[in-house]
């Protein structure tokens, strides 16, 4: 999936310029809030995504199950600052999936984490705070 990103992303980019060097206007497709591959995020996308995990944008409450340090809650909601991930790779991808689809069956949990966690958080929030969430473990 990630060769087929960046080959997309490649081929758009290769194909706006010869559009454009043939003097036809080429509209620039909506950029995706980070490719798979790019796990370099803004100061303000990582701003935002604190944001949302603390409650303070888009109706994000991420910190009542993982905790307001993200270490999570025993039973309840796993920590999210750790190297173990128990649902998958911890990668920006899979954080973004995860927090999209949310977690149905929790192999450690007591109750599901409901996509998005209950907000209406929309593809760009998303974005932001899985990027949030991917930095919390690598930022060391």
């Amino acid at each position: 999936m990630r060769r087929t990103l960046m080959l997309l992303a490649m081929s758009g980019g290769v194909l706006g310029a010869v559009g454009a060097s043939m003097g036809h206007p080429v509209p620039s497709p909506r950029a995706a809030p980070v490719a798979a591959a790019d796990t370099t995020f803004s100061p303000a996308t990582l701003a935002l995504g604190d944001s949302i995990f603390h409650g303070r944008a888009a109706g994000g409450m991420c910190f009542t199950c993982h905790g307001p340090a993200a270490k999570g809650t025993p039973g309840l909601a796993p920590d999210l600052t750790d190297a173990q991930w128990l649902h998958g790779d911890g990668s920006y991808a899979f954080i973004v999936k995860t927090v999209t689809n949310g977690v149905p069956k929790p192999i450690q949990a007591m109750a599901p984490m409901p996509p998005k966690g209950g907000a209406k958080l929309t593809p760009d929030q998303v974005a932001a705070v899985a990027a949030f969430v991917y930095s919390l473990r690598n930022a060391r």
